[in-house]
């Protein structure tokens, strides 16, 4: 594995735990009684989507890359 694909796995790997403590934390204040799920909603939406913007700017990255080797 070169550089550029070790740096590329570590950024996958970063979003997905991102993504994956983002929606636990969702799961956690949606199903808490005492917790306002409008707020959640507020705060997790803008938060969602940036980090979904993340991987598909990594995704895009990833084919213009390819596209360039070839």
């Amino acid at each position: 594995m070169n550089q550029k694909e070790h740096i590329l796995v570590i950024a996958a790997w970063s979003l997905v735990c991102v993504v994956v403590a983002m929606l636990s934390m969702f799961a956690f204040a949606v199903i808490d009684p005492n917790v306002d799920d409008e707020k959640v909603f507020q705060i997790i939406g803008p938060a969602f989507q940036t980090i979904v913007g993340g991987f598909i700017g990594l995704i895009t990255g990833i084919k213009i890359g390819n596209s360039d080797d070839e």
